[in-house]
């Protein structure tokens, strides 16, 4: 590019045939890396997520290029010349070898220089690892929050979750009334059997309560049945329960002292 410019008249920019951008000035030296044909040529508008992960050689030649600007004096226009060529070797010995040939340095003044250029972009390497530590440092760092984030948000559900399972076995909706008819309708259809015993004690109850401790029959069944609780379907199994226990006593029933041997009608 600076021998193209030299040659050029009024060469003011110019132009990267990959990714078409203007450059001013030397300012496209610090254009080291660009666009690959797959993003070239592919539609426009493609967002990319991740970003293309540079060699280690790629880095080296950033380094290269990006240390010029606050590079001693002395060492500026070395540096730009060793930046306009490819492959500059990473290693201390090739890159010696590179820099004195390249730069045609003779002697022990040469040698000193290409040693004073490698400490110079070897403090530069070193710089730009402990900020990419760094960087990924902060990376993880940032992961870790929004999974923590992430785990702090679904305990809060999961919680929430439980508290409402909790809150509707404590209190269950209320049961459409039509459903609350329907059962009680089917317990009305299931008769319960009554215990002789338990209504030779309800006729004593109900008796003993009655003025002069006499009830007509009809009036007798009713109050035992409402006495024990007992629905309408269980009058006859009441009659015959009353019969066998009226045997052995004395009821006044209708007016009548009732005998073993009475039927009641």
């Amino acid at each position: 590019v600076d021998a193209h410019a030299n040659r050029c008249r009024r060469c003011d920019s110019v132009s990267c045939a990959d990714c078409q951008v203007s450059f001013y000035g030397d300012d496209y030296r610090k254009h080291t890396s660009c666009l690959t044909e797959v993003e070239r040529y592919e539609k426009k508008g493609t967002h990319h997520q991740k970003k293309k992960k540079l060699s280690p050689q790629e880095i080296w030649m950033e380094i290269v290029q990006l240390s010029i600007e606050s590079a001693p004096g002395h060492l500026k226009h070395h540096l730009q010349v060793i930046a306009d060529l490819d492959n500059v070797p990473r290693k201390p010995k090739q890159f010696k070898n590179f820099a004195a040939n390249s730069l045609n340095f003779r002697g022990n003044s040469g040698e000193a220089a290409v040693s004073e250029m490698w400490e110079y972009l070897k403090s530069k390497q070193d710089e730009r690892r402990q900020a990419d530590i760094k960087a990924e440092e902060k990376r993880k760092e940032s992961e870790e929050k929004i999974k923590e984030a992430v785990k702090t948000d679904a305990d809060s559900d999961s919680q929430e979750s439980s508290q409402s399972s909790s809150s509707q076995e404590t209190n269950p909706p209320p049961k459409d009334r039509k459903t609350e008819k329907s059962i009680e309708q089917k317990d009305a259809n299931i008769t319960p059997s009554a215990d002789p015993k338990a209504v030779k004690k309800a006729m004593k109850t109900v008796l003993k309560k009655a003025t002069d401790n006499s009830l007509s029959m009809k009036k007798l069944k009713k109050a035992v049945l409402e006495h024990m609780g007992l629905p309408r379907s269980n009058k006859k199994e009441l009659k015959r329960l009353l019969k066998h226990n009226i045997s052995g006593e004395k009821f006044i029933i209708d007016g009548k002292t009732v005998n073993p041997e009475d039927r009641l009608g």
